[in-house]
């Protein structure tokens, strides 16, 4: 028994769930309605890519949730894992055939949804489809999914209860989407930054600012696709996407892809590094 032993095991089991189905079934569902609508106003299917991505990173991580917040703390509450770990299997391959598991479920609801957007743009679209711009979506966005994916498998390696699981696993997802980006009402991180800085009689300057917002996996995600878009930026086709993804005067380093893409990573890991540190002492039984 292993690492590929843990894996196989709950792959096999994650695949023949309801919730993997409901998973891919409602993000392919979703994206291809936003390709198919988005065809009225625009030629390029690349463009879909654009309203896509916001989908992505709103929706997609809550729709992750069913498929990780009990992938640990299913198996504590159940007491299953006592007979796992009683095999010869070491905690750490436990926690790394979890989470590689379920990111395998994650990664095929991805590719499966952006091969439907490809599809539906070369049947409806009047440009011609670069298949290389989704194909560099598809990388982004998977590198996303798999940083999120990490962070709620941490989440539920903290815990033996499937209800704090969930309920940790929710709040991380407004903490670092719609609370980090200023999408919830009245309070977001931006206010709560000015809001203490004002209490210390001190200025937040734009540019700290700006490296508060990238710190975000989410923040990361939507500025790294700025690949998808070569050669449109500035261009005076797609004016959404100029304004999003134009940088006046000399790019701080927060605003760097290689940034945008070492944040998801790092966050995935240090999540992943720090649950493991306390579940590899904790008492399982």
């Amino acid at each position: 028994m292993s690492f590929a032993t843990v894996f196989r095991d709950d792959f096999k089991n994650t695949r023949r769930s309801y919730v993997v189905l409901g998973v891919i079934a409602t993000l392919t569902g979703f994206v291809s309605l936003i390709t198919y609508s988005v065809a009225e106003f625009h030629d390029d299917a690349f463009r879909a890519l654009f309203d896509v991505s916001f989908f992505f990173f709103l929706v997609f991580p809550l729709i992750l949730v069913p498929l990780t917040y009990l992938s640990v703390a299913g198996d504590r509450e159940h007491g299953s894992i006592k007979h796992t770990l009683g095999l010869p299997n070491t905690r750490a391959e436990y926690v790394l055939g979890k989470y590689v598991s379920r990111t395998a479920v994650a990664l095929g609801a991805v590719l499966a949804s952006v091969l439907a957007a490809l599809l539906i743009g070369l049947g409806m679209y009047d440009g011609s489809v670069d298949v290389a711009r989704f194909a560099t979506f598809a990388a982004i966005t998977g590198l996303f999914v798999a940083s999120m994916t990490a962070i709620f498998v941490a989440c539920s390696t903290l815990t033996s209860r499937r209800s704090r699981a969930m309920f940790g696993v929710i709040g991380l997802y407004f903490l670092l989407g719609p609370f980090w980006l200023g999408f919830l009402p009245v309070v977001s991180l931006q206010t709560v930054v000015t809001t203490v800085a004002d209490l210390f009689g001190a200025t937040v300057s734009e540019s700290t600012r700006g490296w508060i917002t990238a710190a975000s996996p989410t923040t990361a995600y939507l500025s790294g696709l700025e690949p998808v878009y070569d050669g449109v930026i500035g261009s005076g086709d797609y004016p959404r996407v100029t304004r999003n993804y134009a940088v006046e005067g000399s790019r701080e380093i927060y605003q760097e892809n290689w940034f945008n893409y070492a944040t998801m990573t790092a966050w995935g890991v240090v999540a992943l590094a720090a649950s493991y540190a306390r579940f590899r002492v904790a008492e399982l039984g």
